[in-house]
């Protein structure tokens, strides 16, 4: 991927990770069909000396596919200080997607994308979409939220890293609320689909613009507007909001995954 450019991704990682994907596959014996950013990279607000979340969606060869005994379904790499990398079976994504697994859809629209082969990953996003049950969407952002804004709540002196990722997730759910769709993973992408007095924004924009020089330790003194805006979108109710019948979601699943699967090793 000779034309790769990304101003969070250092070229010299990114000739790295294409070896270690490389290295995945020959050592696996699979074929990766999508790679991206997973974390703060992606979201649009790493720190200095953020890792490198590498995830990847692969295909094992289609005898695996074929057997009556379980198959692994997931690939770890070890992890060092510059690389967290590791990937789903194809088959287990299918089954993250029937749970709504937001974590699934965010590698699948993350905005830095590594690698991508063929049509595979962009037909499960289209799949994880139509299918979607937002309510154990918005559930997961409401969790990871409170999880977060408690860490900040809980210190004199919070880590801008905490402070980021709470606002992260409580946008997320503030986007499910009112848009009744899945998010978008990154940041700025939120921002752009909410309705946000100047204020705020101008409070998010300097939280973003202390952090990309910062480090994953360095914190900040509270910051009251976005402790209000945060606490005001985890003071609302989750929404219960209806999906479709998960027995016909099941049945496309099946058929789209044997499509996919069938389609990569026709050639």
């Amino acid at each position: 991927m000779t034309d790769f450019s990304d101003p969070f991704v250092d070229p010299a990682i990114h000739t790295r990770i294409q070896a270690e994907l490389g290295a995945v596959e020959q050592e696996e014996g699979v074929r990766i069909l999508l790679a991206i950013e997973s974390g703060s990279r992606g979201w649009r607000f790493p720190s200095q000396d953020s890792d490198y979340d590498v995830r990847f969606l692969y295909l094992r060869p289609l005898s695996s596919y074929l057997t009556v005994t379980d198959q692994r379904d997931v690939i770890e790499r070890p992890v060092d200080a510059v690389f967290d990398v590791s990937g789903w079976d194809l088959r287990k994504a299918f089954q993250l997607a029937l749970r709504s697994n937001a974590v699934l859809i965010e590698w699948l629209c993350s905005p830095v994308r590594y690698r991508e082969l063929g049509p595979a990953a962009a037909r499960l996003l289209n799949f994880a979409r139509a299918s979607v049950d937002l309510t154990a969407v918005a559930y997961h952002y409401d969790r990871q939220a409170r999880r977060m804004f408690n860490d900040v709540l809980a210190a004199e002196a919070p880590r801008l890293k905490t402070y980021c990722y709470a606002l992260r997730s409580a946008l997320a759910l503030q986007w499910v609320r009112e848009r009744r769709d899945v998010p978008p993973m990154d940041l700025p992408a939120l921002l752009r689909g909410l309705f946000l007095s100047a204020e705020v924004a101008d409070e998010i924009a300097a939280l973003v613009a202390r952090k990309l020089p910062s480090t994953e330790r360095d914190t900040t003194a509270r910051l009251p507007i976005l402790d209000h805006l945060i606490g005001n979108v985890l003071a609302q109710p989750v929404p219960a909001m209806r999906g479709e019948a998960r027995r016909e979601v099941g049945r496309r699943a099946d058929a789209l995954f044997a499509e996919l699967v069938l389609d990569a090793y026709a050639n």
